[in-house]
């Protein structure tokens, strides 16, 4: 299972998660200054958003229609810190891992 096809937008100044989400094998990461500068939100696979003091809020989620028009696209947002605590990491290792499946499924039945 790889995760190079999985794809991240990072808003605000988070190092410590960017150097984390690499050694995950996550190569394809954008980086905001702000999330107001997301052009396109439905693009990205996990939004990564710099909060200190909201980090821990689960469950966020963005929901629009898709570029494209078939159907809604569905992208799940997380507030963090600098440094992101041991806790975070842990969790975001495991939303990688869950998306990593994910899109590694949709490929196959789209290639298949």
């Amino acid at each position: 299972m790889t995760n190079q096809n999985i794809r991240v937008a990072i808003c605000g100044e988070l190092p410590t998660t960017f150097n984390y989400l690499l050694k995950q094998g996550v190569m394809n990461i954008d980086r905001y200054d702000d999330a107001a500068e997301l052009h396109e939100e439905t693009e990205y696979h996990l939004i990564l958003i710099y909060a200190p003091n909201a980090e821990g809020i689960l469950d966020t989620v963005y929901v629009r229609k898709t570029a494209s028009g078939k159907g809604d696209a569905t992208v799940p947002i997380r507030l963090l810190n600098e440094p992101a605590c041991d806790s975070a990491l842990l969790e975001l290792r495991s939303m990688i891992r869950d998306i990593a499946s994910a899109v590694n499924a949709d490929s196959t039945e789209a290639m298949g």
